[in-house]
This record gives C-alpha cells, sequence and structure tokens, in this order.
C-alpha cells in the first residue's frame, strides 16, 4: 500500500534554498491534495548572544524592551514569511484551482530551530517533511550543526530535503 500523504510541513528560513524547497512542496501537496503548513523558526538572539557572552543578557533589558524587541521581530518575519508564500503562490500555481502555497498555514516561531520543527512534527500529525538543505551556507552549518540534518536524524516521520544546485550554491 502506498502511503497517504494529506499534512506536509514545509520548514523554511526564507533562504534560496528553502524557496526551492517550497516548489517540491507545493507539487507533493498539490498531487496529493494535502494542506501545507509553513513553519520558519527565528532563533532566540538574545539567548544565543547570552550563552556566549556568559552572562544573561536579557537582565539588562527591562521586560517591555524584551517584549517590544521580540515582537517586532516576530512581526517582520511573518511579513516576510507571508510576502514568500504570496509571490510563490504566484509562481506555482498560475494554472491550479487547486493551490496549496496560497492556502498555506503560517506558523513563526521563535527558539531553536530543529527543536521546534521537531516539536511540530509531534504535535502535528504531519505525513511529510519539506526543506531546504545548507540554508545559511557551508561554513554556518559547519559552526551551528545543520538543522536539516538534526531534522532528518530525528523526525519520526519522512524528510524530503531540497539542495540548491551546485551552479546556484557557488552564486552565493
Amino acid at each position: 500500500m502506498l502511503p497517504v500523504i494529506n499534512r506536509i510541513l514545509y520548514a523554511t528560513d526564507l533562504s534560496d534554498s528553502a524557496r526551492l524547497a517550497l516548489r517540491h512542496a507545493a507539487s507533493l501537496a498539490g498531487h496529493h491534495k494535502a494542506s501545507l503548513t509553513m513553519l520558519h523558526v527565528m532563533p532566540d538572539w538574545i539567548e544565543l548572544m547570552s550563552e556566549e557572552a556568559g552572562f544573561d543578557i536579557e537582565s539588562h533589558f527591562n521586560n517591555e524592551t524584551w517584549k517590544n524587541i521580540n515582537t517586532a521581530a516576530t512581526a517582520k518575519a511573518l511579513e516576510k514569511a507571508q510576502a514568500r508564500i504570496k509571490e510563490m503562490a504566484m509562481e506555482c500555481c498560475v494554472d491550479d484551482a487547486y493551490c496549496p502555497v496560497a492556502s498555506a498555514e503560517i506558523k513563526i516561531e521563535l527558539g531553536d530551530p530543529a527543536s521546534q520543527i521537531l516539536e511540530h512534527i509531534t504535535a502535528g500529525d504531519y505525513d511529510l517533511v519539506v526543506m531546504g538543505a545548507h540554508g545559511q551556507g557551508a561554513f554556518m552549518d559547519i559552526m551551528l550543526g545543520s538543522v536539516a540534518h538534526k531534522i532528518v536524524r530525528l523526525s519520526s516521520i519522512p524528510v524530503l530535503t531540497v539542495r540548491l544546485p551546485k551552479e546556484q550554491e557557488m552564486v552565493r
């Protein structure tokens, strides 16, 4: 029996490889008439900087300032994700009556990308994860660890990773 794909989680860092991965997610969702959820996880930069500095940077901000920083960053990421979806919907679904990208649910989270994606996989009853690989570049993957690699290793469901073609990767 062939697997049934009803729900696809598209995890994105809004990079070029993630943009290419969205085309694959849209194609699969369209073919299977599956729903598509777009998840963008923003790192908690204050937490990362605190770890690197060795002290709690957040304690130097009052609660209102800290809340404003996170709210503004989340709003900007949501706006960028929505713009990306609209742009991709125009590219992917010109002649299609059913466009999974145009009706995609958008989720923006704050925290460790791999942990957040794995939490969504567990809680969301998804059948497939689609994501780009090497979104931040090879050097950053080495320094930070590859989110895609962690998801492939730890996911309880199949993961499709999409890499930029070599010629596009060299241009970056």
